[in-house]
């Protein structure tokens, strides 16, 4: 790994070279190093041995989830790395290090569990990452209220552990559970695969405590609703790391059901698999999943090439029962043939599995996935679209989609695409673009619960115009006037 060790980590790697090597100077400016007093101070702040400048400890956070950076890495060819690695033991600490970070104007990148796909983790300009993964504690549990509280270190199987052996969940179970963090479901508006009966993480968050980018504290009481004003708490549902560094939070949580039903139907079309979803939820049933899966989809999870809907329903057997008969009867209605229990049990089988995708690009071959959502009426035709429009560029071997989660007004549509061209980044550049368009003509929104990282930033005008971005870029401002916090994500502080 020569580029390694220089400062400028952007030549093309030998490996790609006339492969379509992404030109990242585009997008990434040259490495800087933070200052030594800024690495002694931090030291002092949160102790010697939880701070690291080694190389390896670089390289192990120089990365999220991202795929065309993992595809990069394979030949060598980090997009960035970090100045220092600094892992807070508490919230004093986090303030203490960007109190330092603004005296010397060194920039600050939050790091959870490194599970984001969007570049919202990677190190831009050689920037510090703060780890949070020390604050990793449950901290309590109000059974009367349902509320419980975990710093936001915690990775979310570890916290669906310490509220399942009290006999409760918190609903919100991402496929990313077992690597991603409590404080990165907050900080990208991310939502779990049981969302339609337990709700997204907006729904279940109450309160938190918050440390700002001039290291002042901020702390928003749990409560189920209040009237004071804008909400404080959404300006960090979604801000990415770039408004303040979220330390701790307040989220309901839900008794562990009593009965759990497994339905899946096999539908002639897309189209009928969606009107009877759509007409489930409009007779006000909540199923807790909800999942249909095009024809390769399903022929890829459950080896049977036609159209697949999956139901699972849970809770108290007096609610389950007739909502598992109103599914059944409406699915029948829609040409909908019961495939019984075992498609469900597949899908739980393998619900976690994300390695796939690090073998194609071990292949030489591109991968990654797509989540877009919209209202009911334009679902169908921004599924037809994406499909279309994605498979006509240039390279592509395979584009297939299910629809993952549901709402009584529309529904997230989530792509998988693969390609083996000859020139990796034009094509990963063009399906991305093709799948934007598409998603706009059709009045989707460009992202559902991945957020927008690096990558999707240059969507965001057009998905918020000129006047939302704006209004962003004055909001992180103020927050955040020597920008200090994940630069170079979501939208930048200046033009």
């Amino acid at each position: 790994m020569s580029t390694l060790s220089k400062d400028a980590n952007l030549e093309p790697t030998p490996g790609l070279k006339g492969k379509g090597q992404m030109n990242v100077k585009t997008w990434l400016s040259k490495r800087a190093r933070a200052p030594a007093a800024f690495i002694n101070e931090a030291r002092r702040i949160v102790g010697k041995d939880n701070v690291s400048a080694k190389e390896c400890v670089l390289i192990a956070y120089s990365l999220d989830y991202w795929m065309y950076g993992i595809f990069l890495s394979q030949y060598g060819d980090l997009p960035a790395l970090p100045s220092a690695v600094i892992s807070p033991g508490n919230p004093r600490e986090i303030q203490g290090i960007l109190k330092c970070a603004n005296k010397y104007k060194v920039q600050i990148t939050p790091f959870g569990g490194g599970s984001g796909v969007l570049g919202g983790a990677i190190p831009t300009n050689g920037s510090a990452i703060l780890n949070l993964q020390r604050m990793n504690s449950f901290i309590s549990l109000d059974e009367k209220s349902l509320v419980a509280e975990f710093q936001s270190g915690i990775i979310g199987g570890n916290l669906e552990l310490e509220l399942n052996h009290r006999g409760y969940s918190m609903g919100n179970i991402p496929q990313s559970l077992y690597c991603s963090t409590l404080g990165g479901w907050i900080s990208t508006r991310a939502v779990g695969q049981f969302s339609t009966k337990y709700g997204k993480i907006e729904d279940m968050l109450l309160g938190m405590e918050v440390v700002l980018p001039d290291g002042s504290l901020l702390n928003i009481r749990p409560v189920p609703r209040k009237s004071t004003g804008p909400s404080l708490k959404d300006l960090f549902l979604g801000g990415e790391g770039t408004l303040g560094i979220v330390t701790k939070a307040a989220v309901s949580v839900h008794p562990l059901p009593a009965l759990t039903s497994k339905q899946s139907f096999a539908f002639p079309s897309i189209e009928m698999a969606l009107e009877a979803v759509r007409k489930i939820l409009r007779a006000d049933a909540r199923p807790a999943v909800v999942r249909i899966f095009d024809e390769l989809e399903a022929e890829r999870y459950f080896g049977a090439k036609e159209v697949i809907a999956i139901f699972i329903s849970e809770g108290e057997p007096d609610f389950v029962r007739p909502e598992k008969k109103l599914i059944s009867n409406v699915a029948g209605q829609h040409g909908g043939t019961p495939r019984g229990e075992n498609p469900v049990e597949i899908w739980l089988k393998k619900r976690f599995d994300i390695g796939l995708g690090p073998v194609i690009m071990q292949q030489g071959g591109i991968v990654d996935t797509i989540e877009v959502v919209s209202l009911h009426i334009d679902a169908l035709s921004l599924y037809n679209d994406m499909i279309k429009s994605m498979r006509a560029v240039e390279g592509s071997l395979l584009v297939s989609g299910h629809f993952s989660h549901f709402y009584r007004e529309g529904a997230c549509l989530y792509i998988t695409f693969v390609g083996f061209p000859k020139d990796p980044y034009r094509y990963y550049d063009d399906t991305w673009k093709a799948a934007m368009e598409a998603t706009l003509r059709n009045n989707g929104s460009i992202s559902h619960h991945h957020g927008i990282g690096i990558w999707r930033m240059r969507f965001m005008e057009q998905e918020l115009g000129a006047q939302g971005v704006e209004l962003l870029r004055r909001i992180r401002s103020a927050f955040d006037p020597n920008g200090i916090l994940n630069r170079g994500k979501l939208v930048e502080n200046e033009r």
